[in-house]
């Protein structure tokens, strides 16, 4: 099997990364046909459930799609825009003329069995910290913000005042980070959510989810949702696509 670096990841993200790296290189084309889950199976070691597992997500991530009848196949192109860097909120809502304040709903250590944990994958000796934070702009909410971070890189994270001073601008003072990806994609809140962010069900939102890491040791998972009528990203950057957008079975 062409394993990934990291196999101390699960076995279904590292099929996912193994198949995302075929991808990605062309071994496997816009509308490749992907081998049966029982094929993959017996390739990576892996039970079916893991193999349907990894292709879900992969679906889910817009790589692969699943047409009735006839198989999964690889979707082709996806445009890659490179987010150079999204400002701190206080600093959007300033630019805007608003003023910013933050609500603090949760600030603590997550514990060894805590979910929340494999947001990061360390291991279960690591100290991970956890905020949930409300960003508002003139009283208004225009962000929740979920925040992982290593307590090994930002040991002095669970002491600070959230609302004198955001966790992005903190973070930038206190740790070193070499890599960054940031995803943006449309979601339909969960209740909660909703509430925190007052908007009703018919709302859509906007999540971006980011990890960093310095020297391939994470540092924090964020994940940041902004109602989407409340909230506009924009940014200036080269774009390049890398895949030919087609359908399996149709002309390009």
């Amino acid at each position: 099997m062409d394993r990934p670096v990291n196999s101390e990841l699960p076995l279904y993200e590292q099929i996912k990364t193994v198949i995302d790296r075929r991808i990605e290189t062309e071994e496997w084309p816009a509308n490749f046909q992907v081998p049966s889950e029982g094929d993959l199976a017996g390739e990576f070691g892996a039970s079916r459930l893991t193999v349907r597992r990894a292709l879900r997500e992969l679906q889910a991530d817009g790589l692969l799609v699943r047409i009735q009848g006839r198989g999964t196949f690889v979707i082709g192109p996806r445009m890659q825009c490179a987010i150079f860097s999204l400002p701190d909120i206080t600093e959007e809502i300033s630019f805007s003329g608003g003023a910013h304040t933050c609500r603090v709903l949760q600030h603590a250590i997550l514990g060894k069995d805590s979910p929340g944990r494999n947001m990061l994958q360390l291991p279960p000796e690591d100290v991970v910290f956890f905020s949930r934070l409300i960003h508002l702009e003139d009283g208004t909410p225009i962000q929740l913000e979920d925040r992982y971070v290593n307590g090994a890189e930002a040991p002095g994270y669970i002491e600070q005042d959230f609302t004198n001073v955001t966790p992005h601008n903190w973070l930038l003072r206190e740790t070193t980070v070499t890599t960054i990806d940031n995803t943006i994609r449309a979601i339909r809140a969960d209740e909660d959510v909703r509430n925190y962010l007052q908007i009703d069900g018919n709302q859509p939102c906007l999540l971006l989810d980011r990890s960093t890491w310095r020297d391939g040791i994470p540092v924090t998972r964020s994940r940041f949702i902004y109602p989407g009528d409340r909230y506009r990203l924009r940014s200036t950057h080269e774009a390049r696509t890398n895949r030919i957008l087609s359908m399996p079975g149709k002309g390009r």
